[in-house]
């Protein structure tokens, strides 16, 4: 059960951390280039999340610990995303820039798809128009043997 509240406890520590820090440039070149800020910050905001949810002792500093392992690689992601060299050259997040790129590369497939099952449709029309048609024509030659009787056959017939 502690565990289990420690785990949980860690977890939302950390979303909660790296969500405010994507938003706060200072907080987030500091927690990268500063593992003690970073420890010290994540304690910190474990600790009052701890107190917000009525945990406390072991289990908020386990928490701390926890949400301070898992902080180190969110924000190495963080710096990637928004403070790297290449991120800086974008002008935006690279996540952002990304998702531009991929809508408008998603968009030319949408068409190029289109077109082409379009063809392929036409073309299995066309290969299967015999078949469609015999089909008709064996309906329709049923309709008459019904309507007519078994006169209207196109077989021989044997006399006895």
């Amino acid at each position: 059960m502690l565990l289990s509240m420690m785990i949980i406890l860690a977890i939302t520590s950390t979303v909660l951390e790296l969500m405010i820090a994507a938003r706060v440039p200072i907080w987030r070149k500091l927690s990268y280039k500063s593992p003690l800020f970073n420890l010290l910050n994540s304690l910190l905001l474990s600790f009052v999340v701890g107190i917000a949810f009525g945990a406390n002792g072991l289990v908020a500093l386990g928490a701390g610990v926890i949400s301070t392992i898992l902080s180190f690689p969110g924000y190495k992601f963080l710096h990637y995303n928004y403070d790297s060299e290449e991120a800086l050259l974008l002008g935006k997040s690279r996540y952002a820039h990304f998702t531009d790129t991929l809508k408008v590369t998603i968009d030319k497939w949408r068409s190029v798809l289109k077109d082409f099952f379009k063809i392929v449709f036409i073309i299995l029309k066309i290969i299967t128009l015999p078949i469609i048609v015999v089909r008709y024509m064996l309906k329709g030659y049923k309709i008459m043997i019904d309507f007519f009787g078994s006169s209207f056959s196109f077989r021989k017939r044997t006399t006895s």
